[in-house]
C-alpha cells in the first residue's frame, strides 16, 4: 500500500496538461504503395495509470468517497458493463459516451445459409460522450523523441560517443518488428474505438511503451 500510495504521489505530481507526441514519417495516402512520405503526429502516452491509482486520483480532485470506494464502485462498472454488453444492450453513461458491441463472420454464400456459427469475433465499441469530442480546444503538445532515438542517444552517452546513428536505431527496430512510429516511449494503445485517431492522411496511432 506505502508503495503504491508513493507511485501515485509521484505521478500526480507530475501530471501536466500536455500530450507527448513524435513524428513519424508515412505514406501520404496508405491505399498508394509508391505514395510519398509525410511527416505525422505520433501520441505519447508519459506513463501507465493502474485502476488502483486512478480511483486514487478521483479521490483526490474532492469526491466525498475514499480512494477504496471508488475503486470497487469501478470494478462493479466493468463487470455490469460487460453483463450488459453480452445481453445486447446500448449503454450509455452520459458525458463518458456510448458502449455497444459489432460482431465479425465469416461470410455466406445466401442469407439463408448462414448460422450463429460463423460469428467468429464479438468487439466492444465506444462513441465518445460530449466531453471527449473537443479534446484539440484544451490540449496543448509537447514534442519528444521515438523511443528509438531516445534508447540510442542513453547507448551513446553511456559509451561517451560523441554521435549517434539515428537512422541505424531506427533500423533496427524495424527489423526487430517495430517501426519509428510504434517504438516511442509509449501511446495509449489503440483503442478498438469507433472515434479513434486516423491514419496517416489525418491522425496517427498512439505509441507502445
Amino acid at each position: 500500500v506505502a508503495n503504491l500510495a508513493l507511485r501515485f504521489s509521484s505521478i500526480n505530481s507530475t501530471i501536466m496538461k500536455s500530450i507527448n507526441y513524435s513524428i513519424a514519417l508515412r505514406p501520404s495516402n496508405p491505399a498508394e504503395e509508391n505514395s510519398p512520405k509525410k511527416a505525422y503526429a505520433v501520441a505519447q502516452y508519459k506513463d501507465v495509470m493502474t485502476l488502483a491509482e486512478f480511483a486514487g486520483h478521483i479521490a483526490e480532485h474532492g469526491s466525498v468517497f475514499d480512494e477504496a470506494v471508488i475503486t470497487g464502485v469501478l470494478i462493479k462498472s466493468v463487470k455490469c458493463l460487460r453483463e450488459l454488453l453480452l445481453s445486447g444492450m446500448k449503454v450509455r453513461l452520459g458525458d463518458l459516451g456510448n458502449f455497444y458491441v459489432s460482431l465479425q463472420s465469416e461470410g455466406a454464400n445466401t442469407a439463408a445459409e448462414f448460422t450463429s456459427s460463423m460469428i467468429t469475433g464479438v468487439n466492444v465499441n465506444w462513441e465518445a460522450g460530449v466531453k471527449f469530442q473537443d479534446l484539440i480546444t484544451e490540449a496543448s503538445f509537447n514534442p519528444v523523441p521515438t523511443r528509438a532515438a531516445a534508447a540510442a542517444t542513453l547507448k551513446a552517452e553511456k559509451a561517451g560517443a560523441a554521435t549517434v546513428d539515428l537512422a541505424a536505431a531506427k533500423a533496427k527496430a524495424n527489423n526487430s518488428g517495430t517501426t519509428d512510429d510504434t517504438d516511442g516511449t509509449g501511446g495509449d494503445e489503440p483503442q478498438g474505438s469507433n472515434t479513434g485517431g486516423g491514419l496517416p492522411g489525418g491522425g496517427s496511432e498512439p505509441e507502445e511503451p
